[in-house]
């Protein structure tokens, strides 16, 4: 990996601290790393250590020895995670109000907040507009019928052009090319993350490049950045002017969790803001990087202590599970050769062994699970406390159908997230047309609603008010009623009206979108779709969370950057009683249950057959194995069936490797045998948890 900058040989700013009651609470482990004086440092913390706590109980320690918060930098991958870390910094700190200040968010969030101070350094108006993933791709496909026309069948679809884009992007930026090349013709060497990771598709590199670089014209002419923007945008600001700015010279210490999952701009961000002080502390585990085919990097973790000459901490005391459960772990990680040495142990009572079932196919898999979790709710355990974990969404189809037929409830963890549901994204479209009138994507959205409009004469429109740098809202425009079709201006002339109010002082989001609503878009929505009932119901959720915000920016930045945590809490209160969770392990990742199932446990599908004959990308599906068995409290059953039912019939699946690794003493192995004549019935009577 390349790196910019020789951190190693920074000294580091001293500090002075003092000694604070709250670190007696804490293990020996954790109270080395609290009271860590300056200078870089690596903390690998084990899976169920504590480390949120002790990320914490370091920010309040620095803020009680005299730092300031607005001094302080806390970077997280969740803004829910990170505005629960301030909270509870405020709270053990017991600062004041005005004293709450500490500088927190995801990479992405923070970034925005320095775009939004600097932008015009970098020629973006402060008020440019941020793509979610939905927005994206409608502008690449709009860049791909402007740049190729219409593609042929075999050509990438627009999502899989912003994955091969945003990986480019990840894996390939260099400070030179930051530096010397115009924003629009970045294309951050696409043809060597095609031919690595998309050789299929090397006879379509020349029209990704253009489609490419008429993606990134359009949205620098539209005033506009996705996510990878944010960071790219970020990183040059931070090379061309960092040490010159007064956001990056206020801060003294910067705090980074889950390290691990960083990629190579990231790594270069944080790289720029500790140039000063080199007071950074990475918190991470080595153990759980598993988002490499998102950009993540496993030598960022893996590198940091020779890199800056860092001190490293180990957290190895797990606070979640048993002790059974842990020696199945360490047992499966332990057979990875780049890694962090650890142990994981626990002073928690000891549970019983973690059961392997080995079984015919996945409708027994399935009936097994049925039978268990009647078991365990007998034993009154709630099914909030039950979750099914799988490699691939697929290897559920089975027993989704059992569940239904049994009457259990379940959520899926996948699927349409709230925001990017059609009635939300239009609604909000007409807010960021409100903050951003150069929008491309949501003026196209908001136009298609009018009767007799499709994309060309939407396109035409648009047209006018790109040359006219965005015709004001509020005024009539001739050219412009001449392309609106006569069935459709009354409807836009309520959208006029309504832009109007909009516009005027004192407007809120959350009055913005209730007008809205009712003088245009109920039509639209009763008339758009057969549940709009309940799609009312979500439009009113909408509006009840949007009166958090009084701004149009910080409303719009929240629903850009973590519409995928409120999701989560949404969708939550949508559910009425108890619910069993069905999840990939990727999305499990820093959840728990008292009982885990992980199911589908046969070579080829976990681990995953494009990693068989590579030995990194095999030991970042064992370290996948590994999140999957600490999610687990107490239970944990694996489930490995011989048969699995594809197109071309029954086939026969040998174990996983992972399954054959682990010790003899560290599960019990249950065998679901069958004759050959008789599928339905085991010889043997199965026992299950307990």
């Amino acid at each position: 990996m390349h790196y910019d900058f020789d951190l190693a040989r920074q000294p580091p700013r001293p500090f002075h601290f003092s000694t604070l009651e709250f670190v007696d609470a804490l293990n020996p482990d954790q109270q080395r790393i609290v009271l860590h004086q300056d200078g870089p440092a690596l903390v690998i913390a084990g899976a169920g250590s504590g480390k949120t706590r002790v990320i914490t109980q370091r920010v309040a320690r620095l803020t009680q020895s005299g730092v300031p918060a607005s001094g302080i930098l806390l970077l997280t991958f969740t803004n829910k995670a990170a505005n629960e870390m301030a909270a509870r910094v405020n709270r053990a700190a017991n600062l004041r109000k005005e004293q709450q200040k500490l500088i927190h968010g995801t990479f992405h969030s923070v970034a925005s907040r320095f775009l939004r101070r600097y932008a015009k350094l970098l020629r973006y108006e402060n008020q440019f507009s941020i793509l979610d993933a939905s927005d994206s791709r409608d502008l690449i496909k709009a860049s791909l019928a402007e740049g190729i026309g219409k593609p042929g069948k075999q050509f990438p679809k627009a999502a899989l052009l912003q994955d091969i884009f945003s990986l480019a992007f990840n894996r390939n930026a260099t400070r030179k090319q930051l530096l010397e090349s115009p924003y629009p013709e970045r294309n951050f060497h696409l043809e060597q993350s095609v031919k690595a990771s998309y050789p299929h598709l090397e006879e379509h590199l020349e029209a990704m490049l253009r489609i490419l670089q008429t993606y990134r014209l359009k949205k620098r002419r539209n005033q506009v950045m996705d996510f990878d923007d944010l960071l790219e945008n970020w990183l040059e600001l931070l090379l061309r002017d960092g040490t010159s700015l007064p956001m990056v010279k206020q801060i003294q210490y910067i705090l980074v969790d889950e390290y691990q999952d960083t990629n190579h701009v990231q790594a270069n961000i944080l790289d720029c803001l500790s140039l000063g002080h080199r007071n950074l502390m990475v918190v991470g585990d080595d153990a759980q990087s598993i988002y490499s085919w998102r950009g993540a990097d496993f030598r960022n973790i893996l590198e940091f202590p020779e890199r800056f000459n860092a001190t490293l901490f180990r957290m190895e005391q797990n606070y979640r599970s048993t002790p059974e459960i842990l020696n199945t772990a360490n047992s499966s990680i332990n057979h990875n050769q780049q890694q962090f040495e650890k142990h994981l142990f626990t002073e928690l009572a000891s549970g019983d062994l973690p059961t392997l079932h080995e079984l015919w196919d996945p409708q027994e898999e399935a009936d097994l699970l049925l039978d268990t979790i009647h078991e365990l709710r007998d034993r009154e355990l709630s099914l909030n406390d039950i979750a099914v974990l799988y490699r691939n969404h697929v290897q559920s189809a089975t027993l989704q159908v059992e569940l239904t037929r049994a009457g259990i409830p379940f959520v899926i963890h996948s699927g349409v997230k709230f925001f990017e549901q059609a009635h939300i994204k239009d609604l909000t479209a007409f807010l960021k047309v409100v903050y951003n009138p150069l929008d491309e994507i949501a003026w196209m959205r908001i136009l298609k609603l009018l009767p007799g409009v499709g994309n060309t004469t939407a396109h035409r429109i648009f047209s006018i008010f790109h040359t006219q740098q965005a015709v004001r809202l509020t005024q009539n425009n001739a050219a412009l009623q001449k392309l609106i079709p006569a069935k459709a201006r009354a409807d836009w002339n309520v959208v006029l009206e309504c832009f109007q109010d909009m516009l005027k002082d004192g407007a809120t989001p959350a009055t913005m979108l209730g007008l809205l609503y009712q003088r245009f878009y109920r039509g639209v929505l009763f008339n758009s779709f057969e549940n709009a009932s309940q799609r009312e119901h979500d439009v009113n959720y909408l509006r009840e969370f949007s009166g958090n915000y009084r701004s149009l920016e910080s409303f719009l930045n929240e629903l850009s950057l973590v519409g995928a945590s409120v999701v989560t809490e949404y969708e939550a209160e949508q559910i009425d009683g108890e619910v069993l969770t069905l999840t990939t392990i990727h999305q499990a990742k820093g959840l728990e249950w008292e009982a885990v199932f992980l199911i589908g446990l046969t070579e080829g599908l976990f681990p995953h057959q494009r990693c068989l004959d590579d030995p990194e990308q095999l030991e970042e599906e064992r370290r996948l194995f590994y999140v999957a068995l600490t999610r687990a409290k107490r239970h944990l059953l694996l489930s490995a069936p011989v048969i699995s039912n594809s197109y071309a019939g029954y086939e026969r699946h040998a174990r996983s490797r992972f399954i054959k690794e682990l010790p003899e003493d560290t599960v019990e192995t249950i065998t679901h045998e069958r004759s050959a004549y008789d599928w339905g019935t085991p010889n043997r009577s199965t026992r299950f948890f307990f």
